[in-house]
């Protein structure tokens, strides 16, 4: 072999390794974007969605404020129920919208106990200096907050809401 194809060849090498190189890099910057685009994605619909829950937290407590009797046999009261049940159907489905896994179980959490029993959230106890729904309330738009902070969950609220870890359930 001369010294001419020795150099063809080494070009030709070169053009190659400079060819794969930059396919690289253009495939892992393609990737790259995709990922950014994912967790912007990703990112829009937890904020769609915890702007909608910090509604549906006012919603929620205005509607157990109002002034119903709790009585089987009183439509208003059944009208109240069936309303009641609609917003924590909605909570529910916020709560799929979220990628933090905290977040989703906080808020199938609120929507279980929502959901258990509702009339003795909104009792007033005169023991009690508030009613129990108000700081379940808060307490929702506290975590959204966070959500739309992007700061870490308030781990706090699960000893404040039902006195364990955040392993525990509600019921316990």
């Amino acid at each position: 072999m001369g010294p001419e194809m020795v150099a063809g060849l080494f070009g030709l090498g070169g053009a190659l390794v400079g060819a794969v190189v930059s396919t690289g890099a253009v495939i892992w910057q393609q990737r790259k974007t995709a990922h950014e685009s994912e967790r912007t994605h990703l990112l829009g619909l937890s904020e769609a969605a915890a702007n909608e829950v910090i509604r549906l937290s006012y919603e929620l407590q205005d509607h157990f404020a109002e002034d119903v009797e709790v009585d089987p046999f009183n439509s208003r009261y059944w009208a109240w129920a069936s309303r009641l049940a609609e917003l924590n159907r909605s909570l529910e489905q916020q709560a799929l919208r979220f990628a933090d896994p905290e977040v989703r179980r906080f808020l199938e959490r609120i929507h279980a106990e929502i959901d258990r029993n509702p009339v003795r959230l909104r009792r007033d106890d005169e023991d009690l200096p508030i009613a129990p729904y108000e700081p379940l309330c808060t307490d929702l738009r506290t975590v959204m907050g966070t959500v739309l902070r992007r700061q870490s969950f308030p781990k706090h609220l699960w000893q404040d809401i039902w006195g364990g870890s955040a392993d525990a359930s509600p019921s316990s």
